[in-house]
């Protein structure tokens, strides 16, 4: 039977690429999303919500009957328009519903490299580089708000389904065709949004990612 991915960020850098690619690998989607016009897939297996986070019964009508749940929602580049805790808010208000309303197995969550764990952990390198990087690119209120998403998630665990948050790094719209692999180890190598896309898709069957906050690297070649 065709299983059902729900997501949200589906116009994104990343999300059109998870769109593109679960469509390929024979998944059913529904996208929520803000303006549909900027949706340019066209798919017998696609379904198209229009509304927003903040829209709660949108929201319930895009995770309902999903097996799977992704979220590459982000929100504007801008900091000083960046709605305070926006992912935080979603993410508390999508918790209920998934866990009472839906009959989801997996939510996995797109967040970045610069949020650590729960328990504060990060490489010294990110840690290092956190405060420069946020202040001068503008990314501060997104670190922010993933790592309170993030906390939320770790306090909050339900048996109904697993959860899964992934930490990219550097993010470049290049071709792709790299293989990406879970670490607790981050590096400073380039990765493309589409083979992020890939590895986001392929995660959600991983029960070794379940609970786990992995960055996302180039894959080690074997020997």
């Amino acid at each position: 039977m065709m299983e059902t991915i729900a997501l949200f960020g589906a116009t994104g850098s990343t999300g059109k690429h998870v769109l593109a690619y679960a469509l390929e690998k024979g998944y059913k989607v529904k996208a929520l999303v803000r303006t549909p016009s900027k949706l340019e897939t066209k798919h017998e297996n696609l379904t198209i919500i229009e509304g927003t986070l903040e829209d709660i019964d949108k929201v319930k009508e895009t995770v309902k009957d999903s097996d799977y749940v992704i979220s590459v929602a982000g929100g504007p580049a801008d900091p000083k328009t960046y709605p305070a805790s926006m992912m935080t808010e979603f993410v508390k208000k999508l918790w209920p519903i998934l866990d009472e309303e839906a009959a989801c197995k997996v939510f996995l969550y797109q967040a970045g490299a610069f949020s650590p764990k729960p328990d504060g952990t990060n490489p010294f390198m990110l840690k290092m580089m956190r405060p420069i990087f946020g202040r001068m690119i503008g990314i501060k209120p997104k670190i922010d708000d993933n790592t309170a998403a993030m906390s939320f998630m770790n306090a909050n665990p339900k048996e109904s389904f697993k959860f899964i948050v992934t930490r990219p790094g550097k993010l470049v719209e290049n071709e792709g065709g790299v293989k990406l692999e879970a670490s607790e180890t981050s590096t400073m190598a380039a990765i493309t949004f589409k083979d992020l896309a890939a590895f986001t898709v392929e995660a959600i069957k991983d029960e070794s990612l379940y609970g786990k906050y992995p960055f996302v690297v180039p894959a080690k070649e074997k020997k």
